[in-house]
């Protein structure tokens, strides 16, 4: 249990602001004795000085420094959680879309998916499986108003989400397993399982070079292809780590560049109607890969062998 209470906190950063206990006083209606009573209770508590008094003046110390942007953020989401009590409707009815690149953990979908029931038990949310482009096609052109992807429009309000890490893998009885350090020129000569643009654009994911290559439209099918030792590819480490600790799929030895990194974004663009449903949503996804992110990256976290795309 905490032994500072929100109001106490609220003095502090009141406090910070201000630089004084007789203006913070002012501001949050309070007696300036009952602001410096709190502070000083506050750091007895914590064992730190918080504030140096300079004449009628209250400068933060070093302390005071460091936990201020943290407390601030700590107000911050109370006043947040009391907005969305005021706000929140759970018999609301609507559809909101979603643009989620297919790189993105299935589970953490899954999972945020079941949060979202839970607050908005008759809101319905259409998902678009998207690759490359696809994700910034579908916001530009009004089918959805939230996405997740490594690229999104322009204008798109957006915030890092999520890494995701890929391997470049095969089969374990593939042949170049037994080539040794692989050079890029020596993976050209084998064929390669490739992931389409799901949008119009046909971008690249850039790390094309096979000379044979079967392309195809969805994670799950790259995967199956793989495991049935039909060529080699990039892929999610997350979808794939059962296999790999069954020793069934195995991480090429490339001679540089093993491994990849995309960086996930999670954003918005100009949201009509359901304003606070999909900010809610937002929300979930944040809390979602915040609170499990870590598991994305273990063996549980995979593409079941029967998940093939049709």
């Amino acid at each position: 249990m905490t032994k500072i209470t929100l109001e106490q906190w609220r003095m502090f950063v009141a406090t910070a602001q201000q630089g004084s206990f007789l203006q913070a006083a002012e501001k949050l209606g309070k007696t300036q004795s009952a602001i410096s009573h709190a502070i000083r209770k506050m750091e007895e508590t914590l064992g730190q000085e918080l504030f140096a008094i300079e004449g009628r003046r209250a400068r933060l110390t070093t302390v005071g420094e460091m936990i201020y942007p943290r407390a601030r953020e700590l107000i911050g989401h109370a006043a947040q959680i009391e907005r969305l009590c005021v706000s929140f409707d759970p018999e609301a009815e609507g559809e909101i879309s979603i643009a989620v690149d297919v790189i993105f953990p299935m589970q953490l979908l899954h999972r945020a998916l079941e949060e979202y029931e839970k607050l908005y038990p008759h809101f319905s949310v259409r998902v678009w499986e998207t690759t490359l482009s696809g994700a910034s096609e579908i916001l530009e052109d009004g089918r959805a108003v939230i996405g997740i992807a490594g690229q999104l429009p322009p204008g798109t309000v957006m915030e890092p989400l999520l890494k995701v890490s890929f391997l470049c893998v095969a089969v374990a009885d593939h042949p170049l397993h037994r080539e040794g350090d692989l050079t890029h020129a020596m993976l050209k000569e084998h064929r390669q399982i490739v992931l389409s643009d799901s949008g119009r654009r046909n971008l690249s994911s850039g790390w094309l070079g096979a000379r044979k290559r079967w392309t195809v439209g969805h994670l799950a099918t790259s995967v199956a292809l793989v495991r049935a030792g039909q060529g080699y590819a990039w892929l999610p480490e997350h979808s794939i780590g059962a296999d790999i600790a069954a020793g069934t799929i195995r991480p090429l030895r490339l001679h540089s560049g093993g491994r990849r990194t995309v960086q996930l974004h999670l954003g918005y663009t100009e949201i009509g109607q359901n304003l606070r449903q999909a900010l809610d949503l937002l929300g979930v996804f944040r809390d979602t890969v915040a609170d499990h992110a870590p598991l994305a990256t273990q063996a549980g976290f995979d593409v079941p062998p029967a998940a093939v795309a049709g």
